[in-house]
């Protein structure tokens, strides 16, 4: 069973990253929360410290890259780092 979504969709007026999947699981994030929850490296070793990762108030995609098992997510703040594996948006719950 493949875990990549049937359906994904930014929506650039709202700042939002729709996804949908087969067995009807539907995800919405923020361009923000995707930003604070990037799982690059950099961004967990920072969370692992404790430490805030700085980016601007109205991050927005800029661009989304196919990788296969994810989807690499470039940010307008320049951070292009983060891949986002489809069993890591599946599972992300943010409020």
């Amino acid at each position: 069973m493949s875990l990549e979504p049937d359906q994904l969709k930014v929506d650039t007026e709202q700042q939002r990253l729709l996804l949908s999947w087969q067995d009807g699981t539907e995800k919405q994030f923020s361009h923000a929360q995707l930003r604070a929850s990037c799982p690059c490296g950099f961004c967990r070793a920072k969370r692992l410290r404790q430490q805030e990762i700085q980016y601007p108030e109205h991050v927005a995609i800029s661009a989304i890259y196919s990788q296969g098992y994810g989807i690499q997510i470039c940010f307008d703040d320049g951070h292009d780092q983060g891949i986002f594996p489809w069993a890591f948006l599946k599972a992300l719950n943010l409020s």
